[in-house]
């Protein structure tokens, strides 16, 4: 599986090259580019299919925008494909090219990146059949393209393993499910997690309500693919998700160890807004008008601690609130406490102010007790099947946490 797509056209296969040479330079090894002899096509493939699993598989697209990329069908089919599936998309100018000749799907959607304005003080040589040529950008227009990588959670770096707060961790973790400290050693389930992102992408973009349940056997692996696979990438992305910390109902979805009050009660404590219990606990009480401000002072403080020097986006981060083995919310001894947590949450992913995407895991065979609770009666629900794992994928489960990906050493900062 590849992070970055990157769509061009032939005539600008010199700049495709140094762009890819560049991202490489930088980090970003997983990427695809149809003329690369290891990360593209391969003799014998189908070009169009390939391109086009490439372009569902990976978590970014990079439009490398010239004059022939604005004529060519098959880079146009290309970007639609990728704004379809809710991929992050990144316009990069790399030939000049009237504003008005590109796709005004890109231009009010999509902050540009212009590699041929200012000084072209970046200079790659590239490889080509007929021989060497030299390609110049501007260094400042790569700068702003590696900070919009690393902002919109495409960071080159993988998840460092061991965690600094656990260096002892056991990378096998028997029946216990993995967990956000454990991202670095999550293999087997690459393709359903860009699944996953792309659908809660979409969620974020569209109109309320925002619910998304991953069903999946008993022992299918739901919890470890919703902790360690969804929820550190979307910490990565802070700039459009702040996902809050996991909710286990057990027996007490909202006063439990693991429930929702305890779930705010972090969050707050991170975003350095302490909050004691039991006012936390008189907000829930209060309902939407208790809760609806704890959330939003939630996600106006994540936007101040952003980055400076990078711009925010239009909107506050969406809050993602997970509930792992949600059939929990319906057992005899957990049911009071399960149905007020819900009425809560339908409050909640009902609104704008801000944005909430509700995200359970739960059983298959009990799906039908989420499906039909009167807590979310009228309110569609977005499903993911996590079904058993491709046999091919055992081996790097097993051998992958032997040589666990670690930061990468050589990518401290955009140059």
């Amino acid at each position: 599986m590849s992070l970055i797509f990157l769509s061009h056209s032939y005539v600008n296969n010199a700049e495709a090259i140094a762009v890819r040479d560049w991202l490489v330079e930088q980090g970003w090894n997983e990427l695809f580019l149809d003329l690369d002899p290891e990360r593209g096509l391969k003799a014998g493939q189908r070009w169009q299919q390939a391109l086009k699993q490439a372009a569902e598989r990976c978590d970014a697209v990079i439009c490398l925008i010239s004059p022939s990329w604005v004529n060519s069908r098959w880079c146009l089919a290309e970007f639609l494909l990728a704004k379809q599936l809710n991929k992050t998309i990144f316009g990069v100018i790399v030939e000049p090219t009237p504003l008005a000749d590109i796709p005004p799907e890109m231009t009010t959607e999509w902050q540009l990146v212009d590699l041929t304005i200012g000084a072209r003080n970046h200079k790659l040589t590239v490889q080509l059949p007929e021989g060497a040529t030299t390609v110049e950008f501007a260094g400042d227009g790569l700068t702003r393209l590696c900070l919009g990588l690393r902002h919109s959670g495409v960071d080159a770096k993988f998840f460092k393993w061991p965690p600094d707060n656990d260096p002892d961790r056991a990378p096998y973790r028997g029946l216990k499910p993995l967990e956000a400290d454990d991202a670095g050693i999550f293999f087997g389930r690459e393709g359903p997690t860009v699944l996953g992102l792309d659908m809660l992408r979409g969620l974020r973009q569209g109109a309320p309500p925002r619910i998304l349940v991953i069903l999946g056997a008993s022992g299918s692996g739901k919890s470890s693919f919703m902790r360690a696979g969804l929820l550190p990438r979307l910490q990565r992305e802070d700039q459009h998700f702040l996902p809050l910390p996991v909710i286990r109902p057990e027996r007490a979805a909202v006063t439990g160890a693991t429930g929702l009050i305890s779930s705010l009660e972090q969050a707050l404590k991170l975003a350095n807004l302490p909050h004691t219990r039991s006012e936390i606990r008189d907000a829930i009480e209060a309902g939407g008008s208790g809760i609806g401000p704890l959330l939003a002072a939630l996600a106006e403080a994540k936007v101040r601690q952003l980055e400076v020097g990078v711009a925010a986006d239009s909107n506050p981060p969406t809050i993602v609130i997970f509930t792992d083995q949600a059939e929990e919310l319906f057992t005899p001894e957990g049911a009071e406490e399960g149905l007020a947590f819900l009425g809560l949450l339908r409050h909640m992913v009902l609104q704008d102010a801000p944005a909430v995407i509700a995200l359970f895991t739960i059983r298959s065979d009990n799906y039908e007790l989420l499906q039909s609770t009167a807590a979310f009666d009228g309110l569609r629900q977005h499903t993911l099947s996590l079904g058993a794992m491709p046999r091919g994928n055992y081996a790097n489960v097993i051998e992958g946490p032997l040589v666990p990906g670690i930061t990468n050493p050589r990518r401290q900062r955009c140059e």
